[in-house]
């Protein structure tokens, strides 16, 4: 069983599916640890809108385990910056962020957007 990180993609394709079941996120609660950083849970709270958002929210949120950005996540976090901007590729900050958290952590990072993560070194991508 792996521990895996969720990047916040993962969690609104669950919240956007209307089949639940054939989500990724619950695909990977049937058998792994799922965490979820204080990252994602900023982005998602942006988004919620309604009284059902916040329930749904915080439904998703009882499944997972929060990992919050702390000591040791800005170290990592700046040496992703400094090497992505010598190789001039951008990444938006809470990307960085998210990446950070999973190299300090340890954890397998699931993300649709594997592009964005590609070439950081430490980070190991979940992949099927």
């Amino acid at each position: 069983m792996e521990n895996i990180l969720i990047d916040t993609d993962i969690a609104v394709e669950y919240l956007r599916n209307r089949d639940k079941g054939s989500s990724e996120l619950l695909r990977l609660l049937q058998s792994h640890v799922i965490y979820i950083s204080a990252i994602s849970e900023f982005e998602l709270c942006l988004g919620a809108r309604t009284n059902r958002h916040w329930e749904d929210l915080e439904m998703v949120f009882s499944q997972l385990v929060l990992i919050p950005f702390d000591f040791g996540c800005g170290r990592i976090s700046a040496d992703i910056w400094k090497n992505r901007e010598l190789a001039h590729q951008h990444l938006e900050i809470k990307d960085i962020f998210i990446a950070g958290i999973a190299i300090h952590e340890d954890l397998w990072l699931r993300t649709f957007n594997e592009k964005h993560f590609k070439g950081i070194n430490g980070l190991k991508l979940w992949q099927w």
